[in-house]
């Protein structure tokens, strides 16, 4: 409330998506979305976690060694208040708790969240050949994994520094002629009982 009485008014929310969240939102998350902006992200952005909802591939996150990449705002619907973005973010991304969403500062007037993922990745780790070892290794674990999560990265414009030699590492590895066969590749040699988990994050 203001020092009059009158209420605040709430700033408009947004959140920022960089990795699978731009082309999979989730069922709970989609229907709160009113549009979609393109952005860049306002630092920098690296596959440099092993995901285990990823079946242990790795995924997008901040990231020193990485650069500014091709994310979007994901703006949401007028009448979404801070609580239940916070609470949709949080299950979309598989965080113990609110505090792994945190405000960015970005041009705008809305109030911009994003979930916030440390790095896990030693820097041996973080070579292409190690991260497409990684990758094509997930694949074992079910549909959500390493090559999957690089090739919709891929589908929807993000680029990494380490994203080209990444995918052909992947591409080699597995003797394919494409990144889209190498998904193929992997979800052929995938045992018929998958026990990934089904989580986004």
């Amino acid at each position: 409330m203001r020092g009059d009485g009158s209420p605040v008014a709430q700033r408009r929310l947004a959140i920022l998506a960089y990795g699978s969240l731009i082309h999979s939102p989730g069922a709970v998350l989609a229907p709160r979305i009113a549009s979609v902006e393109p952005c860049r992200t306002p630092f920098p952005v690296e596959y440099g976690r092993a995901s285990r909802r990823w079946g242990g591939g790795p995924v997008l996150v901040p990231h020193a060694r990485g650069g500014p990449v091709a994310g979007a705002l994901l703006l949401l619907a007028d009448d979404v208040d801070l609580g239940e973005a916070v609470e949709m973010l949080v299950a979309r991304e598989g965080l113990d708790d609110a505090r792994g969403v945190v405000a960015v500062d970005m041009p705008g007037e809305r109030l911009v969240l994003a979930a916030s993922l440390p790095r896990n990745l030693p820097a041996p780790d973080m070579t292409a050949t190690a991260l497409a070892r990684r990758a094509v290794a997930s694949g074992r674990n079910g549909p959500r994994n390493g090559v999957a999560y690089l090739a919709g990265a891929l589908r929807s414009g993000i680029e990494t520094p380490l994203s080209a030699a990444y995918a052909a590492a992947v591409v080699a590895l597995l003797g394919a002629d494409s990144l889209e066969h190498a998904e193929r590749l992997v979800a052929l040699e995938r045992p018929e009982a998958d026990g990934g988990d089904d989580g986004l994050g």
